[in-house]
């Protein structure tokens, strides 16, 4: 059963890939869909809208990217990430799909460029998308530099080239992380995650570190692991002010005289602690600790990263087709108080508040669903339907709780609907057309 979708563009958006189950002529690897697990739920932790897709073939990954494209406008964070396989082919860097049906086997140049052009997927393509939709932060993260024996090179003088990706040089505003220099080749890990990925969690949770002390820090604790075997490397062409992804570091309040007596202040959260909560699932902290900021400071955009958070870590526990009744009630409770806090932190007015109040609408009317309380579940599809309207996904859910209460013209109008191309959502396309099939 599909989980509420997201309903319109977010300030930080991810587009996250694992590929690991490779045939055996590229190379199975056994952490990169572990990586891109790590990797989307802490970024979901940080305010993230992230779609996770594991194991996808060429057409397949370029559905995510469709998708991902719909979501770039006005985000003010754009993450690319892949964990898997990847080769310089001309001079160019490609990640390779399961399933590819790359051979070069014994191919000139021109060849194996075409080849790669039409059976793999070109990083560059990535790069352009989130460029080109005007972002003022892309951050491409590849970890791809993962020996595979399509790297090899017939026409070198050597038995096997080492492998690796090319050195690339984005745009303005972009950043393209390696996990290891051009040329060389990254560890899998010895764990349940890559090495580069292992440390780069790590760091992308700590407040106070910009984007560019991550990837410095991360490149440090992966060459001492390495013995400096491994060097992550990044080609940074970032501008503007510094952004925190894990929010500022908390600050120590200034210290008064022993001999000065006042009243005990109220300790205000930061906004560093409230991300923390939020990345926590502590949804009753995080909520008392807005609406204490809100009290000393009023509505601002503080609220809108956790509360979206909030949200994020519910999608997460819906995808569970089989989650028992009172985690289902714990979701919506959480998409409630969710909306009850909006009406408190978000100013009148704020961009936001059209975006959050379907979010949340969406993932109170699954839970609704999933209860059995189809009605209720349309009153709340209603809500967002009209907040949101790019979005397929609440016309789609809404066709579903139809389709429960035994409303099939309706349902199938709302299917109908929902498998239009005006909606720039291939997933809930090919959702709605399966259930189109599925009523003939």
């Amino acid at each position: 059963m599909p989980a509420a979708a997201e309903t319109q563009n977010s300030p930080r958006v991810a587009l996250v890939i694992g590929n690991g189950k490779y045939e055996t002529a590229v190379g199975p690897l056994r952490n990169a869909v572990n990586d891109a697990r790590a990797i989307s739920k802490t970024l979901r932790g940080l305010g993230f809208s992230v779609i996770e897709e594991h194991n996808v073939t060429r057409d397949e990954l370029l559905e995510s990217v469709a998708e991902f494209r719909g979501k770039l406008h006005g985000a003010q964070v754009a993450l690319f990430y892949y964990a898997g396989h990847g080769i310089s082919v001309a001079g160019s860097n490609y990640l390779i799909p399961v399933k590819s049906g790359y051979k070069p086997d014994e191919a000139d140049e021109t060849t194996r460029r075409m080849l790669a052009e039409t059976k793999l997927f070109n990083a560059e393509q990535a790069v352009a998308e989130m460029s080109s939709a005007g972002g003022g932060c892309n951050l491409i993260i590849l970890d791809a530099c993962r020996s595979t024996p399509l790297a090899r090179d017939s026409h070198s003088r050597g038995l096997t080239t080492p492998g690796g990706l090319t050195e690339m040089k984005p745009p303005a505003g972009s950043l393209v992380a390696f996990s290891t220099d051009a040329g060389r080749t990254a560890q899998d890990g010895e764990g349940s995650n890559g090495l580069y990925t292992e440390e780069l969690l790590k760091h992308l949770r700590t407040p106070g570190l910009t984007i560019e002390q991550v990837f410095k820090r991360t490149r440090a604790d992966v060459m001492q692991r390495s013995k400096g075997d491994q060097i992550p490397a990044e080609y940074s062409r970032l501008v503007g002010e510094d952004i925190y992804l894990a929010g500022p570091a908390a600050t120590e309040p200034a210290t008064e005289s022993p001999h000065v007596l006042k009243a005990e202040p109220v300790k205000l959260p930061t906004q560093g602690a409230i991300y923390q909560l939020a990345a926590a699932g502590k949804v009753e902290e995080c909520i008392e600790a807005l609406k204490l900021t809100e009290s000393d400071h009023g509505g601002g955009d503080y609220a809108a990263i956790p509360l979206e958070t909030l949200l994020e870590l519910a999608k997460e526990d819906l995808k569970d087709a089989n989650l028992p009744a009172p985690k289902l009630e714990n979701a919506m409770h959480t998409c409630d108080l969710v909306l009850e806090t909006m009406v408190i932190c978000l100013p009148p007015g704020h961009a936001k508040n059209s975006y959050l109040t379907a979010k949340a609408q969406n993932r109170r009317g699954d839970c609704l669903l999933r209860l059995g309380r189809a009605e209720d579940a349309i009153q709340a599809y209603n809500i967002a339907i009209p907040l949101a309207p790019q979005d397929a996904y609440p016309v789609f859910n809404r066709g579903r709780a139809k389709l429960a209460l035994g409303n099939k013209d309706d349902a199938r109008a709302d299917f109908t609907t929902a498998s239009s191309t005006k909606y720039n959502q291939p997933k809930a396309r090919k959702l709605a057309l399966t259930a189109l099939a599925d009523m003939q």
